[in-house]
């Protein structure tokens, strides 16, 4: 498909006839912040202006100047987004470029800026009149050309809450009908927990072209199907160290109480000369059934409750297969 292009001369013809554009017309600068981010912002703003103005009366001199200038602005992108005056600025910048490039004679330049201008606009009318029947008909014939491209998509995944903007435009979080070109992209969550990204797509017809942002909190469950009456009291060998332990001290301790007043070596204990010390363990003999009654009682307890409890709960992966026995025996 061949696309018909005004030749250069024509075009110079038609741009003498029209009026430079009235500084008046610039909106009035926003109010400086004390914050450092915006302050860079305002100097990038007024450097815009300056260009501006520069292209205006030395289009050859100032078309580079404002070029540089729009690069910088564009750096800012999420302020500008939120800066209503200062996407007016730069849209009047814009046509201007395109105004002084024509003026150079630099034809290929001016489409190019006339296209970035049709892109970031996105549909919406530029103030071509302003600038005279040259610049209107240069918009007229590169927005001919582009619509015959066809159009495509720039769709963003946001994991976690986020705005979106396109040419530091807001945008939504999937935009169609964008002219097919380069478009730059802004994305910033919308808490400001996850820091900005700025990218560069290419956007080709009937394509989508597609960024994911931010990382989604994860959110930890428990294990599934767990519930807390599936939670035993305590794991089933330490229930059953509890019972060994009570029994160990059981017998200890009624081994104790049973040599209570007896002689180390049997002999009668009446007989002093033959037993001069006798065993006084009673005491601990007693502390330690105590002791040891309490241990293997509450081992004991805790199984049987967790065995029952396992038992009436079918869905739960059989551990009632391993009985645990224990058995002690007592000699005096």
């Amino acid at each position: 498909m061949v696309v018909a292009m005004m030749p250069a001369s024509v075009l110079l013809a038609l741009l003498s006839f029209s009026p430079p554009a009235d500084a008046a017309a610039e909106p009035p600068a926003p109010a400086v912040s004390p914050e450092p981010q915006r302050r860079e912002y305002e100097a990038a703003l007024e450097s815009v202006r300056t260009a501006q103005r520069m292209a205006n009366e030395d289009p050859q001199r100032g078309s580079v100047q404002l070029r540089d200038a729009l690069v910088v602005l564009s750096g800012y992108g999420t302020m500008l987004a939120k800066d209503p005056e200062g996407q007016d600025l730069r849209t009047m910048a814009q046509l201007t470029l395109a105004r002084a490039l024509l003026a150079t004679d630099n034809a290929n330049a001016a489409r190019e800026a006339m296209d970035d201008a049709i892109r970031t606009a996105r549909g919406d009318p530029l103030p071509t009149k302003q600038f005279g029947p040259g610049l209107t008909a240069l918009h007229k014939e590169r927005a001919g050309a582009l619509a015959k491209l066809g159009s495509g998509t720039i769709a963003i995944q946001c994991n976690v809450p986020c705005r979106v903007y396109i040419n530091e435009r807001p945008t939504k979080s999937s935009t169609d009908g964008l002219v097919p070109g380069k478009y730059r992209v802004w994305i910033e969550a919308s808490d400001g927990s996850q820091p900005d990204v700025q990218s560069s797509l290419e956007v080709e017809a009937e394509q989508t072209a597609s960024i994911e942002y931010g990382v989604a909190p994860i959110i930890e469950d428990g294990p599934k199907g767990e519930t807390k009456s599936s939670k035993r009291i305590m794991p089933r060998w330490a229930e059953a160290v509890l019972m060994s332990a009570g029994a160990v001290a059981i017998g200890t301790g009624a081994a104790l109480w049973a040599i209570d007043g007896s002689c180390p070596d049997g002999a009668d204990r009446t007989d002093v000369v033959a037993c001069p010390l006798v065993y006084i363990t009673k005491t601990s003999g007693i502390v330690f059934v105590a002791a040891g009654s309490a241990l293997f009682l509450s081992g004991t307890i805790s199984l049987a409750v967790d065995e029952v409890r396992l038992k009436r709960e079918p869905s739960q992966p059989s551990s009632t297969g391993t009985a645990v026995t224990l058995q002690w025996t007592k000699r005096f």
